[in-house]
């Protein structure tokens, strides 16, 4: 059995003339056209999103990437300068000359070098730097620098003592301790 809609079914009887069924049909599908245009949201494409949402990901992930890539580049420049200032400011050491001890990390370690420059040594205008298993003296404005380029580097200094830090209550403050003692 066959179904006729409603409209055919009224055309069939003589109701209805074919031109009004055409002309009702027109109205029914401007009326939804204007409703699915005014009420329904603009339509989402899925797939724009997403590729969207991807872009930004990977934007964010090459950020990151190239802030890891530049510091690791700033490190390498950083070290370099280290062994350059180390290289040209260090003061040569002497194997036959006096043995200068010192500690890293609660180790004692110990470097030849001539009198004088224990001396400066002590006096603390030579400061020793300690890069890697390297031991290095240079001067106490250089060793500034580089604890200006890495706060890491380790650097011994030796303070001169100050003269008006005697203790008053120091028994042996008479006593003034030879500048040519040897330990």
């Amino acid at each position: 059995m066959a179904r006729n809609s409603f409209q055919e079914q009224l055309q069939k009887l003589g109701l209805v003339k074919e031109k009004q069924v055409r002309e009702v049909k027109r109205e029914q599908h401007q009326k939804k056209k204007q409703q699915v245009g005014k009420n329904a949201p603009p339509p989402v494409d899925e797939n724009a999103r997403l590729a969207q949402e991807q872009l930004e990901k990977k934007k964010a992930r090459d950020r990151q990437l190239n802030l890891e890539r530049e510091a690791k580049l700033k490190k390498r420049a950083d070290e370099a300068r280290v062994r350059q200032l180390l290289d040209e400011h260090r003061v040569a050491k002497d194997d036959r000359g006096v043995a200068y001890r010192f500690t890293v990390d609660k180790t004692i370690r110990r470097i030849f070098v001539s009198p004088e420059t224990a001396e400066a040594l002590s006096r603390g205008r030579l400061d020793i730097v300690v890069c890697g298993e390297r031991n290095e003296i240079v001067p106490s404005e250089v060793a500034d620098r580089l604890r200006g380029i890495d706060p890491g580097l380790t650097i011994i200094h030796n303070a001169a003592p100050a003269a008006d830090s005697a203790d008053a209550d120091d028994p042996y403050a008479a006593y003034k301790i030879p500048d040519d003692l040897m330990w």
